[in-house]
């Protein structure tokens, strides 16, 4: 099993995917948080409520290891080496398992990156401004680390979806329509909280997202069973599906 894990994360560092995705987030965390932090008052930028959201944005790691998660597993599909894969490793529930794994770890490179960077550019507009640095607290750290699990199974979750679905284009506009449509639909009813992005969000705000999101460990739960169910799914669709 570890040599397979080895085997997935090898496959996803020597393609361009990491660092397109890099590029992207970099891209991103530089005009996001350069616009919130630039646009924020003196009085705003002080305190800690604020500075801790400016640092969130790092939760965009989250879905870029969904999306890290799809192409890792899906991509095979479409370039046709999941039959080299099949060949090396004729059990494909353990391949499914390692994919798994290897998007999980995946998630949690990428996202530590997104932190690095959104925490790096954060540190020199409030540095530049007289106002107590308060991203040293206790706090901001816990929700990083938060964001990391979130990232570990926002990986996980999208090799699940990736497997089912097979195809890395379908199941990232399928993840893109879901989060854009999806779950603010689901708000009409009241039950978004329990909705996939919801739950993760719940997980990345470490209890500090009001009564919009469930809790931290209720989000961790929910978004475990998500992973779950597409991980089954995708195992039992990898074991039945042909390849030529």
């Amino acid at each position: 099993m570890i040599r397979l894990v080895r085997a997935e994360l090898l496959k996803l560092t020597t393609t361009r995917l990491l660092l397109w995705l890099g590029l992207l987030i970099l891209a991103l965390s530089a005009l996001v948080v350069s616009t919130r932090a630039g646009s924020m008052s003196r009085d705003d930028l002080a305190q800690l409520s604020e500075q801790r959201s400016i640092v969130q944005f790092a939760a965009l790691g989250t879905l870029i290891a969904v999306i890290a998660g799809i192409v890792g597993t899906a991509s095979e599909y479409e370039h046709g080496t999941i039959n080299y894969t099949f060949l090396v490793s004729p059990r494909r529930e353990r391949v499914v398992a390692a994919k798994l794994l290897g998007a999980a770890i995946a998630g949690v490179g990428v996202t530590l990156f997104a932190e690095a960077v959104t925490y790096s550019i954060a540190a020199i507009w409030i540095s530049a401004e007289p106002v107590p640095f308060e991203l040293a607290d206790g706090s901001i750290w816990t929700t990083y680390a938060t964001t990391l699990a979130a990232a570990a199974l926002g990986g996980a979750l999208g090799a699940g979806l990736g497997a089912v679905l097979r195809r890395q284009t379908t199941a990232i506009v399928v993840t893109l329509i879901w989060l854009l449509v999806g779950e603010p639909v689901l708000a009409i009813t009241g039950v978004e909280r329990y909705a996939p992005a919801h739950a993760m969000a719940a997980l990345v705000a470490a209890g500090s997202g009001g009564g919009q999101l469930l809790d931290a460990w209720a989000g961790a739960v929910v978004t475990l069973c998500y992973v779950t169910v597409f991980a089954l799914a995708g195992t039992l669709a990898v074991m039945r599906a042909d390849v030529t």
